[in-house]
């Protein structure tokens, strides 16, 4: 099982398939077995906010249909914020003190690490300071069983 990072499900965009194929079909045969954090629908919330912030009305009402896609799609696989994913964000967050790591990344990782799944990330420099699997799609795809 998998957590897509947000960088990830930034390519479920339509516009942005042709760049990367490989890992839309990966996306696409994987389809029960990938995960979002609810950090995801933040940071892709707070995308939408900024474009209509910026009077980027059109390409933020195209976001905001993508979001709704990726709510149906994903549905139950949106992983919350219970008490278990924080105690696990408070150690990652410990292991990790000395190093700057997003805060947003560690929650994405202590979503993963609480249910002990990986990370599907192209972020790769600042998940390999955090102790949860994870991989750069663009490197290894695993095979779909």
């Amino acid at each position: 099982m998998y957590v897509l990072d947000t960088n990830i499900v930034s390519l479920l965009d339509p516009r942005r398939h042709a760049t990367a194929p490989v890992l839309v079909d990966w996306i696409k045969r994987h389809g029960s077995r990938l995960y979002l954090s609810v950090m995801t629908i933040a940071e892709l919330e707070s995308g939408h906010l900024k474009l209509h912030r910026k009077g980027n009305n059109k390409r933020a009402d195209e976001v905001a249909a993508i979001i709704s896609g990726i709510l149906t799609d994903f549905g139950d696989r949106i992983l919350p914020i219970d008490l278990a994913t924080a105690q696990h964000l408070a150690r990652l967050g410990e292991a990790t003190y000395q190093q700057t790591v997003a805060f947003p990344d560690l929650v994405i990782a202590a979503s993963a690490a609480r249910h002990g799944f990986t990370v599907v990330t192209r972020n790769m420099a600042d998940f390999a300071k955090i102790p949860v699997p994870a991989i750069n799609p663009y490197v290894a795809l695993p095979p779909v069983p």
